[in-house]
């Protein structure tokens, strides 16, 4: 089915311009009610007429978790969507850590590991019909980091240093987390029947400053792997979306190399990040997704602010396309309702 929605995307990926940057709606899955706060102050009834309210092009989902989910034990734990705020911490002290005192590559296989089925596909079909006027965008249940899975099992004190220390534990970890990633990728890839258009995975591995470790740990540990999502991804014929929060212009030639289309969020706080910058750059070989401010405009800023932001970066970013818009993080409770009409509203008039 041909829209508007999906030509803009289809354009922006060619590095074109159209009638408008395409616009994508990114709220913060821990907190559910910033969806209800939104459907209330925009008097709308679901999540697909306040995309329509504000003219968003792009529709996110995942499947749901199986009966399967959490059987596998506090491996399988990690791997489902967060149960409290305590698993969104890396600290020794939030949750426990099964993995923390694990010192050699075989005592890894005495774990129960998950396989894909702890998501069930089985709400993909209905989705795929219903906003096949909109661009799909999924993840395969997780957003399926890398790095990150390791710090939410081991802590990521343990995982630093045994980056240095015990390189042949941190490479077996990461067999058997990639091992659950291809099984989900691959019943999320089947489930969508050639229909899907973007799939999104990521992982964080920078601050607000720099790399948390060295652009060569990353290429040694990280970077076949993403290259080998990105390629199992791409050959269902899908883009590929990679999120890095932070500081990641030092590696985002090495996320064209290994595949990705779309780098996302764009934190525009952080450094090297700036708009400008990261256009001149990498502009022509990647697509670019975020961009406005959630650290203090959107949150701190009048509407004005919001709109005099969203003007700028879409003079910088959408200029010979390539870009879509959205907020630099997901939107959370601080940000207010009005500033996010704010940033859609001046989009659409432009």
């Amino acid at each position: 089915m041909n829209s508007i929605h999906r030509e803009r995307f289809e354009l922006c990926m060619s590095h074109k311009e159209s009638d408008k940057a395409p616009a994508d709606l990114w709220l913060d899955s821990n907190d559910p009610g910033v969806k209800e706060r939104l459907l209330r102050y925009f008097a709308q009834d679901s999540y697909e007429s306040l995309l329509d309210y504000f003219d968003i092009d792009i529709y996110r989902f995942k499947p749901v978790v199986s009966a399967k989910g959490g059987k596998g034990g506090e491996i399988t734990d990690f791997f489902l969507p967060s149960p409290n705020t305590n698993y969104l911490s890396f600290s020794d002290h939030s949750v426990r850590r099964p993995l923390i005192h694990v010192e050699t590559p075989a005592e890894l296989d005495a774990f129960d590991w998950p396989s894909g089925d702890i998501f069930d596909c089985s709400n993909v079909e209905a989705i795929l019909d219903s906003q096949s006027h909109r661009v799909l965008w999924a993840q395969a249940g997780t957003w399926s980091p890398l790095f990150c899975r390791m710090c939410d099992l081991c802590g990521m004190e343990k995982v630093l240093v045994d980056m240095i220390e015990n390189p042949a534990l941190i490479h077996r970890m990461a067999e058997k987390i990639m091992d659950f990633y291809r099984d989900a990728f691959r019943r999320l890839l089947e489930a969508t029947k050639g229909r899907l258009d973007v799939m999104g995975f990521g992982d964080d591995i920078a601050t607000q400053q720099g790399l948390m470790f060295s652009k060569d740990l990353w290429l040694f540990y990280f970077k076949a792997p993403m290259k080998e999502l990105c390629d199992l991804i791409k050959s269902y014929g899908v883009y590929v979306a990679f999120h890095s929060c932070g500081a990641v212009s030092e590696v985002i030639p090495e996320f064209i190399d290994a595949g990705a289309d779309i780098v996302f969020p764009i934190q525009p706080k952080a450094k090297g990040m700036e708009a400008d910058r990261l256009k001149r750059e990498f502009g022509r070989d990647i697509v670019l997704c975020g961009g406005i401010d959630i650290q203090e405009i959107l949150p701190f800023g009048s509407e004005q602010d919001v709109r005099n932001e969203v003007a700028r970066v879409l003079g910088i970013l959408a200029k010979d396309g390539g870009y879509i818009l959205a907020s630099g993080h997901g939107i959370m409770a601080d940000v207010p309702s009005a500033n996010v009409g704010a940033m859609y509203d001046e989009r659409n008039r432009r």
